[in-house]
């Protein structure tokens, strides 16, 4: 890898604000691990999904934390992945390096940062799907209790503002057993919605910066391979107007006996 670009003045081992190739590929390397364990988090967080619809309280606790801390240490490297491209993108403003080295440089960050979007955008997929599912099962669950609902009461039942006040209110004045534990499994489902709309809210945050550094490496990668077949064409071409010119030469040395 690190001959790559070892034919400019810059040498092999120089880049973007001093940073040698060597360093950009272990940044390389670090991002694309991350993105991995984003994807195995995304695993762990749908089987939890899944499972706590079907479990007892007690466990469905349990995996409520669990659950969290996926979300949580998800949104982290996220942002971890994003600050990241951002410096790389930096870097690569201030390279020294030759046009191969720094077209490889801009097309890798390009990569990256689309690879971050495409998982990204699978896992906010994902949450949208089991916030689906969670507000539909409320519907369902609270209807057992309260046949009668009306839409508007759905709505409020469903809002990030006021949907567990109002499912308390509705608690408050529940006698019976099987009502009460029904409603208190609505007020679980509503908490892992407002989970699901947080971290949601935390990755769109994310997208734009990150969708603005791959349209600007895009861009960029695009200008530096356009000013690279150019150069080659006018080298073809000079290369063509000498052709008749070194065979000429070539004649007068041999006459010349040189």
């Amino acid at each position: 890898m690190e001959g790559i670009g070892s034919g400019s003045q810059a040498g092999p081992s120089t880049g973007g604000g001093g940073q040698s190739l060597g360093e950009f590929f272990r940044e390389v390397n670090a991002i694309q691990e991350m993105i991995r364990n984003i994807k195995e988090n995304m695993s762990g967080i749908e089987a939890l999904h899944k499972r706590m619809v079907t479990v007892t309280d007690d466990e469905s606790s349990r995996m409520s934390r669990q659950l969290d801390l996926l979300i949580s240490e998800t949104s982290r490297i996220a942002g971890q992945i994003s600050n990241k491209l951002a410096v790389m993108e930096q870097n690569n403003k201030t390279l020294t390096t030759g046009q191969d080295q720094t077209q490889m440089r801009l097309t890798q960050h390009a990569t990256l940062a689309k690879s971050f979007i495409d998982t990204m955008t699978n896992y906010l997929r994902m949450q949208k799907e089991n916030e689906k599912k969670y507000k539909e099962r409320i519907v369902r669950q609270f209807r057992i209790v309260k046949p009668d609902v009306t839409q508007q009461e759905i709505d409020q039942l469903l809002s990030e503002e006021s949907g567990q006040i109002f499912t308390s209110q509705v608690l408050s004045k529940t006698q019976s057993e099987q009502s009460r534990s029904i409603l208190t499994e609505v007020q679980d489902r509503q908490r892992d919605i407002l989970r699901i709309e947080k971290s949601i809210n935390e990755i769109n945050k994310m997208f734009g910066e990150v969708k603005a550094l791959v349209l600007g490496d895009d861009i960029k990668a695009k200008k530096i391979s356009d000013t690279t077949d150019v150069i080659q064409d006018n080298t073809n071409q000079i290369e063509q107007d000498t052709t008749p010119t070194i065979k000429i030469a070539g004649k007068i040395k041999k006459v010349n006996g040189t």
